[in-house]
């Protein structure tokens, strides 16, 4: 009888471990806590599928030290950038192609009110801002040596915006009507930068029109090596017609920037700035907001215009909503009240 009993107890004893050890309830209190344990750490865990910019850009080499630095705080959460642009990463994320991306707040504007390069996909609110980061401004650049000016003086002139359908694109086609031109009154290329750099340096452009664009600018920096360069402004008044558009921003670029150029540069800008879909789980989003935050004042190492950016600039509204994650952290942080 006794070795029956002690044989039952010994039989009972395993399974208990056994439940225990596969994480099985076996009490009434216990299990609660089991399950809390596995559902918390199951939340935490998300792919991002990042938006950038294609290779040596900008957004590629920012996105790609931020990634780096938010799957190392956070190890649940894993992810890689993907080459883009601005268009294309604002419609990914609104088609869930990708779960974050880099935008421009000028163009985030348009998609959020259905205009523009988006009208036909009607609007596009189920973005929202994450976190805000440096100024792009006005670089309209001719030779030194040329007599322009002016803006106006370009008319006729060979001139590139850069790529069809980003930011230098539509912000040009905004300035050049208050000249009363088009670019019917240009002999436009549409070229990657570093190539319309290129072709200016061998004397096949006239001007770069890159009208939001960050600083110093690594294609400007290659010309202004090769070439002495003039920097034109735009007007006062004509900057007043731009910024009434939502996301653009008046800005001059501070002297010094370039070689040569010992005067400020009147413009327009807009900012970067990184959006997220809204269904974004909120401690996600919470948790990105605050690895970028608390690592701002390394990126200037990566690149240089981080430089101008500060914990306060990552509240910094850009005219959609802050998704709750990110909006909870800078408010805990004193950053949004």
């Amino acid at each position: 009888m006794i070795r029956k009993l002690l044989s039952t107890g010994v039989r009972l004893f395993a399974a208990y471990m056994a439940l225990t050890f596969l994480g099985i309830p076996v009490a009434a209190k216990e299990p609660v806590q089991i399950a809390q344990k596995s559902a918390n750490a199951q939340a935490t865990k998300f792919e991002l599928k990042w938006g950038t910019i294609p290779a040596g850009g900008a957004w590629q080499v920012v996105g790609s030290a931020m990634l780096d630095d938010i799957k190392k705080a956070n190890p649940a959460i894993s992810g890689s950038i993907v080459p883009s642009s601005t268009t294309a990463n604002v419609l990914g994320v609104y088609q869930g192609k990708f779960t974050i991306g880099f935008s421009l707040s000028d163009a985030t504007a348009d998609a959020w009110q259905g205009q523009g390069f988006f009208k036909p996909h009607g609007k596009i609110q189920n973005i929202r801002n994450l976190a805000t980061i440096y100024p792009q401004t006005t670089h309209i650049v001719v030779s030194a040596d040329s007599n322009i000016s002016k803006i106006e003086e370009l008319k006729g002139k060979r001139i590139s915006p850069g790529v069809k359908g980003l930011s230098n694109d539509l912000q040009l086609q905004r300035l050049l009507p208050l000249y009363g031109l088009s670019y019917k009154d240009f002999k436009v290329s549409y070229l990657g930068f570093d190539d319309a750099a290129q072709q200016f340096i061998d004397g096949h452009l006239d001007a770069l029109m890159f009208i939001t664009v960050p600083y110093p600018y690594a294609p400007i920096l290659n010309v202004n090596a090769q070439r002495s360069i003039k920097l034109l402004s735009i007007p006062d008044d004509k900057i007043a017609a731009l910024i009434k558009f939502q996301g653009v921003e008046s800005h001059t670029m501070p002297s010094g920037v370039y070689r040569g150029q010992n005067y400020p540069v009147k413009g327009i800008g807009v900012r970067s700035h990184i959006i997220v879909r809204s269904d974004m789980p909120d401690d996600v989003a919470y948790a990105i907001a605050k690895t970028i935050a608390e690592n701002v004042k390394r990126y200037p190492i990566v690149y240089k215009a981080m430089d101008m950016v500060k914990q306060t600039d990552l509240a910094q509204d850009v005219g959609i909503p802050f998704h709750p994650g990110a909006l909870k952290y800078y408010k805990e942080k004193g950053l949004i009240k």
